[in-house]
């Protein structure tokens, strides 16, 4: 994955998220746990926390579809739909058996949402990947209400730094 650089993110963002990414990673057991920022052709990571954070580093970028050769990623789709994506498992999923994630790491369950700036752009997504099927929901708060609550706060960060 090359570097890109993505000014829709202010400096330090990354960092700041972090810390709650691993808490959550080290309660729910998620292999790794993502920022991403969308630009026209890449989503870049923003943020990497969980057992496999070292499969995404911030500043790597994943190669969007529009580039020639390239499985659309699954926070591609959740950028271009503004809708959360559940993919239980890329390998039996004909339409996620080539995506990125699955191939290059071995991460075929994901679950993401949507993160929106103030202007309700979408700027990227808070996602979640793991090596095999995972319940979201399992647990108390489940991991998908805790990425939830998470993709809140960071929007509303988001904003207060806008202002």
């Amino acid at each position: 994955m090359a570097a890109v650089f993505d000014e829709r993110f202010y400096d330090g963002f990354g960092p700041r998220w972090t810390e709650p990414l691993e808490r959550i990673a080290g309660e729910t057991g998620i292999d790794s746990l993502l920022i991403m920022r969308s630009t026209p052709t890449h989503m870049v990571t923003a943020a990497s926390a969980g057992p496999r954070r070292d499969s995404y580093h911030p500043g790597d970028a994943g190669p969007k579809s529009v580039n020639p050769g390239c499985h659309k990623l699954y926070c591609e789709q959740v950028v271009n739909d503004g809708q959360p994506l559940e993919v239980r498992d890329a390998r039996t999923d004909p339409e996620w058996e080539g995506n990125e994630d699955l191939v290059q790491f071995g991460l075929g369950t994901y679950l993401g949402f949507p993160l929106r700036g103030p202007d309700n752009e979408i700027l990227g997504t808070i996602c979640a990947l793991h090596h095999e099927p995972f319940d979201f929901d399992a647990g108390e708060p489940s991991l998908r209400s805790q990425l939830q609550a998470l993709r809140q706060e960071i929007e509303r960060d988001l904003m207060a730094t806008a202002a």
